[in-house]
């Protein structure tokens, strides 16, 4: 055994590890939840914006042109006209700074704007503007489904979002008005002094420009600090005081240790004493045969059966040795108190009125009881408990006779997992997803609700096993496992179909769209980096979304299907997803 002073210092250098790796965790933690929101608040930001411009062409500029005057360009000089639209929001960005306290910043930008100061002026403008607009349709016929670009950067020493959302031409009215200004002499005239094609003509639904939100980060962080070194000191107090707790704790049962030894000395004197005093008392060879014989029965139960004698209220009056060393508790804690001392909870009320109806009518109860001992840890018994009647037929006492099966219940445990579920990553396997599918296909049908099956394929991941071996491979598909359920609910089903395919079982969905962002949540996690054996690598995937009851009803269709609009993904382009066409 370890020496008390080496066991003391194990405790120190894992009490100080948990307050580094808690400090570091909580961190990493609060930074990317100011990240988080940083983002999200940009985008609230920016669609507020574009609503506030929305809500002032229609509502305002419109009244006033259906009024004889409107919009115009020159409005600081024409009585009764307001600015356009454009003019509008950039004076919208320029109050929003002054008004939040320079909480953020926003300021609308293009790169047709002739304006300087509205132009892809940094490098954050000039790098997210091919990104957006390579978004844009040449003819759409609908609007076009526009992703923001963002990054985290620094200026002047502090940590900034920059942030750029498109905004379209959502109504025919702006495309009119930027047409009809492009078609003027004079800026096709400034378009070509600045080397700029002229004679742009946009459409419906077409990219006219972005808005530009910048966020610094700097307040929050200061408070994100001040938070992290609070909780850390909190957790640091609470691990100390745990650290004193099981050093006293360990001194005490040393103590203990010692009594026990010495109880056990005592004990083993006085059965040597009662065991010469029996003998003594044997006067006849076959009374000693009889009673040797008894003996051996009794030792051989109370060695491998755990048993205890109760009154008929249940109260415990006798336990083995047995009982106390499975249920962590002495004889004396045990004595008079009755059967929930052990309870662990898992069993249902009904179990224990069903077993005391079967006893107290007089006929022997058989069952598997799962027990709690008292350092808390769980063990399941095979029990058996017979009434013992008086000379008059009625019961006085309850003899339960039980065996440690716990061992046989973890087998099984076990054998049930490697029979559901992939031993890589711990994922449910096909067998496992098929029977959750049968359940929710029923729930769906009863809600009147749809499910779908997302098949997803890594891109590219043949690479990773050939260039850093198959242990490299087997961590990213564990990473893989965790980033996929990481995003999505605890009531769906990530299973591994073989290799680097995954599986995803999505029911009760009541609007297919939601479908996209959730496939789109999947990739954006897919794609970040892999920190793997001191190597970073890089991943994407191919998703391929089949509909229940649209695009099959039964199991082996929704795999087909979702399969064959996977690679239709990859040929796509691959980092994508596909939803099945017929």
């Amino acid at each position: 055994m370890p020496q008390p002073k080496t066991t003391l210092f194990i405790l120190l250098g894992v009490f100080i590890c948990t307050c580094l790796v808690s400090y570091f965790v909580i961190r990493d933690s609060v930074k990317k939840t100011v990240e988080t929101q940083a983002v999200a608040f940009a985008e609230i930001a920016a669609v507020q914006a574009t609503t506030a411009r929305s809500v002032y062409a229609k509502e305002i500029a419109e009244k006033l042109r259906q009024d004889g005057s409107g919009p115009n360009v020159e409005y600081q000089h024409m009585k009764g006209y307001v600015p356009i639209p454009a003019q509008f929001l950039k004076m919208l960005g320029l109050a929003s700074s002054t008004n939040t306290s320079e909480l953020f910043h926003f300021k609308p930008v293009s790169k047709w704007n002739l304006e300087a100061s509205q132009g892809l002026d940094d490098d954050f403008l000039r790098w997210a503007w091919p990104q957006i607009e390579s978004q844009d349709e040449p003819a759409p016929t609908g609007p076009i489904a526009w992703k923001a670009v963002w990054r985290f950067e620094e200026q002047e020493g502090q940590k900034v979002l920059r942030y750029l959302k498109p905004d379209a031409a959502s109504q025919q009215s702006c495309v009119a008005c930027h047409n009809s200004y492009e078609a003027q002499a004079e800026v096709i005239a400034r378009r070509i002094a600045e080397h700029v094609p002229a004679g742009k003509q946009w459409k419906q639904h077409q990219l006219l420009g972005a808005i530009s939100i910048t966020i610094p980060l700097k307040k929050v962080e200061e408070i994100a600090a001040v938070r992290v070194r609070e909780t850390v000191i909190l957790i640091f107090c609470i691990l100390l005081a745990s650290l004193l707790l099981v050093i006293w704790f360990g001194r005490r049962l040393e103590r203990q240790k010692i009594n026990l030894e010495e109880v056990e000395r005592d004990l083993r004197r006085a059965e040597n004493e009662t065991k010469a005093a029996n003998e003594l008392l044997l006067a006849k060879h076959d009374v000693e045969r009889a009673f040797n014989e008894l003996s051996a029965y009794l030792q051989a139960i109370d060695q491998h059966a755990i048993v205890s004698v109760a009154d008929i209220q249940g109260r415990i009056i006798k336990v083995n040795q047995k009982f106390c060393d499975i249920s962590g508790y002495s004889e004396e804690e045990l004595l008079g108190q009755n059967h929930r001392i052990v309870n662990s909870g898992y069993h249902s009320k009904s179990f224990f009125e069903d077993m005391w109806k079967t006893i107290s009518n007089g006929n022997i109860w058989r069952g598997e009881c799962c027990n709690r001992n008292k350092s808390g840890e769980l063990y399941w018994v095979d029990s058996t408990i017979v009434p013992n009647f008086d000379s008059d037929g009625h019961i006085f006492h309850y003899i339960s006779i039980r065996i440690d099966i716990t061992e046989r219940k973890s087998n099984e445990h076990r054998m049930s997992l490697l029979a559901h579920h992939d031993t890589l990553t711990g994922l449910p396997n096909r067998n496992l997803l098929l029977d959750r599918f049968h359940s929710a296909i029923a729930q769906c049908r009863r809600d009147n609700t749809q499910a779908a099956l997302m098949f997803i394929d890594l891109d590219k991941f043949k690479p990773i096993n050939d260039t850093f071996g198959h242990k490299a491979g087997d961590l990213v598909l564990i990473e893989v496992s965790k980033r996929l359920l990481s995003c999505v609910r605890q009531v769906d089903t990530v299973s591994r179909h073989g290799g680097d395919e995954f599986i995803i079982l999505i029911a009760g969905i009541s609007h297919a769209e939601d479908l996209g962002a959730i496939a789109q949540k999947l990739l954006n996690s897919l794609a970040e980096p892999y920190h793997i054996l001191e190597n970073v690598l890089n991943l994407s995937a191919s998703i391929g979304i089949a509909l229940f009851p649209q695009d099959g009803k039964d199991m082996e269709a929704l795999l087909k299907f979702s399969d064959l609009a996977m690679y239709s993904a990859k040929q796509s382009g691959r980092n994508n997803y596909r939803f099945y066409k017929a």
